[in-house]
């Protein structure tokens, strides 16, 4: 869909960043994760600040470190995610963080409007580094390095269609067998792994915990000097892919039963397929705007999966398990140590986490009160992100809003306005009924897979060198 576009004039590569110190404008260095803004929020921070953001994308947090620590191009603003950002920390690499700069979005790390989750992440941090460190680190000190931007989950993707597959999937006591264990599977299915040798590494050492010691011919948790059994492991599972982003694509197509995967790459394909489903079924005359809710309503709802149309009956086909210690994350912004626009920093993290700001300022440079502007005069960042990417808002006020859009009442004039758009030449799966169903399953996913209370999952560890080249060799040899 358009909304994914990336726009590559915006994606500064390092030749275009080498050339920043020539613009006349302020330029903010951002490195980001991939498909991870709206680059219409990017727009309109530079029109705000009458600056640019050139921005450079990095596609682990290991090329993050190496990219900062190398020095060849001096960023301002990072995106790492927690283990990164307690790595980053303990080399002298990033800023300590003026909260009192932050006055749009009025971040603070207590604040009641942080999610549960994000400060229990901070916690696991705290407590990480208070291990590594000792008497050397000051409890509490890491939260004040660093500004949420999203976070979330890894779960399970899998077909809803192939016989079985959801029974092993979501019931096997040991919530990660199906990942590791084919005789847990129907026969036949496919199982594909995230290209991703940390990712992996946890997953492997959950199953291992929660494998019984009687049936299971290995014992080992998290931390083990002995890999041995995990090359052992995956030969015997035999996947059928690793890969990154061709797990969810091939689960949507079929060619996959069974991937790991972050929940939000699950989510964007799973309210798409939703949406798409809708859509087929109101131009076969199978739905009308009367029955519409109910129809996203059984579709999206885990016990029934199909709505059955006078013609034909309508599924999305797949869906996500969320073990209970699943990985856990959070992707931060944080400013680096040798930052060259540090002010330019600050508006940037202030404006991208803010939930909503204006496009003016008063004649002493204050921001105008958002309540006394037209709407087109408003802009909502942090919500437009967290939309976009459909991984979880930091805030409360934010994912309130979000799950909110379920609660959409379909009428007749969603009716006359898509008649209008498709006699004017709209493509019925761009319309504004296709754009409304798509952000009613928002809202019922983001209530469903990032509940309000979650605490789930662990964040990675900070592992030394070493370990990091052991668990490497380890999985490089087996899918070798």
């Amino acid at each position: 869909m358009l909304r994914r576009k990336i726009s590559f004039a915006t994606l500064a590569t390092l030749a275009g960043l080498s050339l920043a110190s020539c613009s006349l404008k302020p330029t903010l260095l951002f490195l980001n994760w991939g498909e991870y803004i709206d680059e219409t929020m990017l727009e309109a921070f530079e029109e705000k600040y009458n600056c640019q953001v050139l921005m450079d994308l990095g596609d682990s947090n290991e090329i993050f470190y190496s990219k900062v620590r190398g020095g060849t191009t001096v960023y301002d603003v990072v995106c790492p995610s927690d283990y990164m950002v307690e790595k980053m920390y303990m080399n002298d690499m990033i800023q300590e963080i003026d909260f009192s700069k932050l006055t749009m979005s009025g971040y603070n790390p207590d604040s009641d409007n942080v999610r549960l989750g994000v400060k229990s992440i901070a916690k696991d941090m705290d407590q990480n580094l208070k291990a590594k460190l000792g008497d050397d680190y000051t409890e509490g000190t890491i939260k004040n390095y660093y500004v949420p931007y999203l976070w979330g989950t890894w779960g399970i993707m899998y077909s809803t269609t192939k016989e079985g597959v959801e029974e092993a999937v979501t019931k096997n006591p040991n919530q990660w067998a199906s990942l590791f264990d084919r005789s847990a599977l129907p026969a036949g299915t496919k199982v594909a792994m995230y290209d991703s040798n940390q990712h992996a590494y946890y997953a492997a050492s959950r199953y291992f915990e929660h494998s019984n010691p009687l049936n299971a011919p290995y014992g080992i948790g998290l931390n083990s000097d002995d890999l041995s059994c995990m090359e052992t492991l995956i030969d015997t599972m035999a996947y059928d892919a690793w890969g990154t982003d061709t797990i969810k694509k091939d689960i949507v197509a079929g060619n996959i039963d069974v991937g790991f995967m972050w929940t939000g790459d699950f989510l964007y394909y799973y309210c798409e397929n939703a949406a798409n489903v809708c859509m087929d079924a109101y131009l076969a005359g199978d739905v009308t705007v009367d029955n519409l809710m109910q129809m996203i309503l059984d579709i999206t709802d885990s016990s029934k999966r199909v709505y059955e149309g006078e013609n034909d009956s309508y599924e999305i086909g797949f869906d996500c398990f969320i073990p209970d210690d699943t990985i856990a994350f959070c992707d931060n912004l944080v400013i680096t140590k040798d930052a060259s626009n540090v002010d330019l920093a600050y508006k940037f993290i202030d404006f991208m986490t803010s939930y909503e700001t204006s496009m003016e300022l008063d004649e002493d440079g204050n921001e105008i009160d958002v309540n006394t502007l037209e709407d087109d005069m408003k802009y909502t960042p942090c919500y437009t992100n967290t939309y976009y990417v459909d991984y979880d808002a930091c805030q409360i006020d934010v994912y309130n809003a979000l799950v909110e859009l379920k609660d959409y009442d379909f009428s007749l004039d969603d009716k006359e306005l898509f008649e209008e758009e498709v006699n004017s030449g709209c493509d019925p799966y761009d319309s504004t009924l296709y754009w409304t169903f798509y952000d009613v399953v928002i809202g019922i996913s983001f209530e469903k897979y990032y509940p309000i209370d979650t605490t789930k999952g662990e964040i990675l560890a900070t592992f030394d060198r070493g370990y990091i080249d052991q668990i490497n060799t380890t999985f490089n040899n087996a899918k070798a």
